[in-house]
């Protein structure tokens, strides 16, 4: 499994455990979650909130229909990390500068 980023053609963003499927199949993703942009209430987004995508089922793995996937891809990893502390296995990939590597 591995966590992927998906486009829906309702527009929602969801990222998850993908367990099977190409774009064009069906698609299993455990544990998906919507991506909710959020404002500093002056209309500036300033983060990324995550939530159950489907919170009132008590399913954990959904097929989507490929048709309706237009695109499956790799997440950034700040997008990683927060999924992996709230729905994943909490495993979190540290920072690191390029500068602090080059000054070791």
């Amino acid at each position: 499994m591995a966590v992927k980023l998906l486009r829906l053609k309702s527009g929602e963003d969801i990222v998850g455990d993908v367990v099977l499927g190409k774009i064009g199949q069906n698609i299993t993703i455990e544990n998906p979650a919507m991506l909710m942009p959020m404002s500093d209430g002056r209309g500036n987004q300033v983060q990324v909130g995550l939530a159950p995508w489907m919170p009132f089922s008590s399913e954990k793995r959904f097929d989507v229909p490929g048709d309706w996937v237009l695109l499956l891809t790799e997440p950034a990893q700040d997008i990683v990390n927060n999924y992996n502390q709230v729905f994943g296995s909490g495993i979190v990939v540290p920072k690191v500068s390029t500068s602090a590597l080059l000054n070791e």
